[in-house]
């Protein structure tokens, strides 16, 4: 299982940087929508390492979302975040259970691996939405499912600037 859950984030990071170099090719690159929906899945993923980590999340922030060089910045130590964080755990952790605050009524507790699927699918689920406005806007989106990845042989991301 830790096993799976290490390529689990891998492919995630994977993934977002395939997406990133994407959506770098667009012309117009700081599209708002784009941006604002980058900054929630960050957002997200940065909110479950948090709390795996036993903190707090902070609320979604306000304003205009970050530009595209923040975002992938953001996106990049995130990962790095989540692979570490994966790196560490242990076979004990596994049953180690944690609240998710966004849900209140009833409280929802999950396991740290049900957390970590939960993230790695809530971004996948996004990232998808953002592959589809990337064709619409004239890009072109790549195809980043899990099973591409394994038959790359588990590329590294790359985080071109």
């Amino acid at each position: 299982m830790l096993n799976f859950l290490r390529d689990l984030a891998a492919h995630a990071a994977w993934a977002d940087a395939v997406f990133f170099e994407a959506w770098s090719k667009l012309p117009a690159v700081e599209n708002e929508e784009m941006r604002r929906r980058a900054g929630h899945m960050v957002g997200v993923q940065s909110g479950f390492v948090t709390i795996l980590k036993g903190g707090t999340p902070g609320g979604p922030p306000s304003g205009p979302p970050p530009s595209f060089a923040e975002l992938r910045s953001r996106f990049q130590s995130t990962h790095e975040a989540t692979r570490e964080l994966v790196k560490s755990l242990a076979d004990n952790d596994l049953s180690r259970t944690v609240c998710i605050p966004w849900f209140s009524e009833p409280p929802c507790v999950i396991t740290v691996p049900q957390a970590l699927v939960q993230a790695a699918m809530h971004s996948q689920h996004h990232r998808g939405q953002c592959m589809t406005r990337l064709k619409a806007f004239g890009g072109q989106p790549q195809n980043v499912d899990w099973i591409i990845w394994h038959w790359k042989q588990k590329p590294q991301p790359k985080w071109t600037a």
